[in-house]
């Protein structure tokens, strides 16, 4: 009984490392391929910004009286 505990014990721990090695590996994926866009465009600066956004409507449903 204990030598079954014992091994369900090294079962978890070996599924956990391995669920964690994984996260961690995609998670330095995303974030290698997260620069490399930024680094696609230039940066805006804020007169682009006012003209990117100069046409846009506010939706915020707020009724004054």
């Amino acid at each position: 009984m204990a030598e079954e505990e014992k091994n369900n014990n090294r079962t978890y721990i070996l599924i956990v490392v391995v669920f964690s090695f994984f996260a961690i590996g995609l998670v330095t994926i995303l974030k290698s391929r997260e620069t490399e866009h930024l680094n696609y465009s230039d940066n805006t600066s804020v007169e682009q910004e006012a003209i990117l956004y100069e046409g846009a409507k506010r939706y915020n449903n707020v009724f004054e009286e």
